[in-house]
């Protein structure tokens, strides 16, 4: 009995301490020798690389140094918390790994991941990506261990080397400039091999250049600076989500908005065709509004006054966000600068008195600021008492605007002139919704007003701004864009300066000859070789024939029948964007296929080909019942007309759109004929991957970049003359109809869009 209650006595004893031993949780870190502590290395240098990158892209506001600095302490301190944190998960479930290590790749992952979310990735590949960079970085980190053992005999220190390399990385940002232009984008600036252009024309005008402000905010040249002294405006009914932060960062309230701006003033007595130029939403802590030198150096030359408007505070912040009535906000400030400016013109003993014309005045936008301008342009939609101010504005041009819908309303500009570019390369805006402003332009009978559109291969939607760098997406999501052969920042300055500089001459100067810069296929040397546009054009003198608005495609235009030929599948169709939502405009849509292909009806019917040739020889459009030209000796024809075969390509991988060839017939009461052929073929937009990895187009920003191209527009200009040097027999005066003939190259199926047909006028 006394050796089992000694037995039972030595059982509890040992139970205690038996429990104890299972309940014991390894040291996380015990298995991370010196050599994965070396590894580490690595991982945290990846971690410092996203976080100096992410501050890039989202500033604090700090400055640059410092923000990379911050950025990266934060991030050394969550990669050490996520690190121990997961190591104790590991170590809970004893895995008999170097725990350490493996926490701080999954942290590094995580991070990753994060931020590839955040821009809109699909989760599949922000998985893959977040991966990828950590086995990368964890793969570096092995390597320098290996190299470190090999190269040190005796035992190290592993701790001291990691926190002196730390202290020397975070150090680094304080000896970098990073206010340099283009920082932050593209490596690979240059991509496109072609030298800059450089061939916009300057005009003879010396200028100075000074600012005005007022006197407010954190900006020395706008506030103590100011060569001009402005009132400040209260826009606290409109910007009511304003904080204290926003208040305590800028320098001012809502109630005392500053007006800000930089001024390029010819020297002269003048007054001189006054131009603002207003940028659009970036990072609000990145200055916008000097982006634009550029623009106002060339004016100011050509005897313009150029203001560059400061509307800084109004664009996204991390702090703060966005304002939710930042469109209006944004056209009515531009209202505001007009006005402030008209004022200081006309107060005698000012600097600017009597130097301003502010009754001729041209507004030129970036993005949101292009959406902006063609807003104030229209300000009675928005704002009642502005009518004088929007009067004054005789000219709006839009360079990759911006097209939502404000308060149920849009813009329609009348009797404005209106010119828009846009890249076929913007990763920030794929859609060309400068042309949807283009097609809300109207003008009255009499009106002197025109407008033009170009959608520029290759160029993008940061370079038109010398200070937003050279990448569409914010870092560190821009590298992974894919630059190779996107316009180099200098060329694609050039292009805007040319067409900007031009439209400004002749809606400003009444410059003709600048005015014909702006024509398709005129002949007229642009200055711009080697540049592939799509242009667009119309003035408010040009005829109407057939606009395709009514609904019914035998009845295009008023008295006017169309009818095509049996090879053709055609319908009266909305044009629509990349993203499938209508631009605005009506066509006639008229397709064909080559043997042994079915068609495919607007309702989605089908009709076999066995009755339907191969339409190796093409086929045409007809149009009867003309108006009579009113210029039969200088004008002639104008059309619009879009290659679509991508359409009849979404469901083949391999589908090479068809380039088509197009002649236009003209044919007399009396049977004679002259036939014009254009000399180059119709060809469908290129698509370009945005992504460095093709496969990425689909998973970033919800897919938008894998879409097929935007269908873009081209006008189509030829003189009477062109048709007289066919047959100089045919009367102009008594026109039977117009034939448009279509084939395609290479005798296979297309696609293709016709609209606007008019006759033109000369001068």
């Amino acid at each position: 009995m006394s050796v089992d209650r000694t037995q039972i006595q030595l059982n509890r004893r040992s139970q205690p301490k038996r429990t104890a031993h299972l309940r014991r949780v390894p040291a996380p870190a015990e298995r991370d020798t010196v050599f994965w502590r070396r590894a580490m290395t690595a991982i945290w240098i990846a971690a410092a690389f996203l976080c100096g990158a992410t501050s890039l892209g989202l500033p604090l506001g700090f400055g640059a140094s410092l923000d990379i600095m911050v950025m990266t302490l934060i991030g050394t301190i969550v990669l050490a918390l996520g690190s121990w944190l997961i190591a104790w998960l590991l170590a809970v479930i004893r895995l008999p790994m170097p725990r350490l290590f493996l926490g701080g790749c999954l942290t590094l992952a995580g991070g990753m991941l994060t931020v590839l979310l955040v821009i809109e990735t699909t989760l599949l590949a922000a998985l893959l990506l977040s991966v990828t960079y950590a086995f990368v970085a964890a793969g570096a980190g092995i390597v320098f261990a290996l190299v470190c053992s090999r190269l040190s005999p005796r035992r190290p220190r592993p701790h001291l080397v990691v926190v002196a390399a730390a202290f020397t990385l975070l150090l680094v940002p304080l000896g970098i400039d990073f206010s340099a232009s283009g920082l932050g984008g593209s490596l690979d600036d240059s991509a496109d091999s072609d030298a800059p252009i450089n061939r916009v024309e300057s005009g003879s005008y010396a200028y100075s250049v000074l600012t005005y402000g007022s006197g407010v905010g954190r900006r020395d040249e706008f506030s103590g600076g100011a060569d001009v002294l402005t009132e400040t405006v209260d826009g606290s009914a409109m910007l009511t989500s304003w904080s204290g932060l926003q208040s305590w960062y800028w320098g001012f309230e809502p109630e005392r908005l500053p007006i800000n701006g930089t001024l390029w003033l010819p020297q002269g007595k003048g007054p001189f065709p006054l131009v603002l130029i207003v940028h659009g939403n970036h990072i609000a802590l990145q200055p916008s509004d000097q982006g634009y030198s550029y623009l106002g150096d060339l004016l100011a030359g050509k005897g313009y006054a150029v203001a560059s408007v400061d509307q800084n505070f109004f664009n996204y912040s991390p702090w703060s966000g966005i304002s939710d009535s930042d469109m209006r906000l944004r056209a009515w400030m531009l209202l505001r600068h007009l006005e402030e400016l008209r004022r200081l013109s006309g107060e005698p003993g000012q600097l600017l008195s009597g130097r301003l014309d502010t009754d001729k005045v041209l507004l030129i936008g970036h993005s949101r600021g292009g959406q902006a301008a063609a807003m104030a342009a229209d300000a009675g939609r928005w704002f009642s008492g502005e009518e004088d101010l929007r009067a004054s504005i005789v000219g709006v041009a839009a360079i990759a605007p911006t097209d939502m819908v404000v308060e149920g309303k849009q813009a329609q500009l009348r009797d404005v002139s209106y010119l828009t570019l846009h890249g076929s390369r913007d990763a920030d805006l794929t859609v060309f919704y400068g042309e949807r402003q283009y097609n809300r332009t109207s003008y009255s009978a009499g009106s002197d007003g025109f407008k033009s559109a170009f959608y520029i291969q290759n160029a993008n939607h940061s370079r038109f701004n010398s200070d937003w760098g050279t990448m569409d997406i914010s870092l560190p999501g821009g590298l992974l864009l894919n630059q190779q052969g996107v316009l180099s920042s200098e060329r694609q300055r050039d292009a805007a300066a040319f067409y900007i500089g031009a439209f400004a001459d002749a809606v400003l100067g009444g410059d003709e000859q600048a005015r014909k810069r702006l024509l398709p296929n005129t002949g007229v040397s642009t200055g711009q070789p080697g540049l592939g546009v799509l242009s667009q054009y119309n003035e408010a003198s040009e005829q109407t024939i057939a606009d395709f608005e009514s609904g019914d495609k035998t009845k295009p235009g008023r008295g006017v029948s169309a009818s095509a030929s049996p090879l053709f599948v055609w319908s009266e169709e909305s044009l629509p964007d990349r993203n499938g939502d209508v631009k605005g405009s009506r066509g006639a849509v008229l397709s064909w296929h080559s043997a042994g292909q079915s068609s495919i009806l607007p309702d989605s019917t089908k009709v076999s080909t066995e009755s339907v040739t191969s339409n190796s020889e093409g086929g045409w459009l007809r149009l009867t019942g003309l108006p009579s030209p009113a210029d039969t000796e200088l004008g002639g024809l104008s059309f619009a007309v879009t290659n679509r075969s991508w359409d009849l390509c979404q469901r083949k991988k391999a589908c090479q759109p068809q380039a088509l060839q197009l002649s236009v017939v003209l044919r007399d009461l009396s049977g004679r004929e002259a036939e014009v052929e254009l000399s180059t073929p119709l060809t469908a937009p290129r698509q370009d991957n945005f992504m460095r990895l093709a496969w990425l187009d689909s998973g970033i920003s919800k897919g938008k970049y894998s879409r097929p191209p935007e269908p873009v527009r081209q006008t189509i200009r030829l003189s009477f003359q062109q048709f007289r040097s066919v047959n100089s027999r045919i009367n102009m005066r008594a026109l039977d109809y117009i034939e448009l003939r279509f084939r395609s190259q290479s005798g296979g199926g297309s696609k293709l869009m016709v609209d606007d047909v008019n006759w033109y006028s000369g001068s």
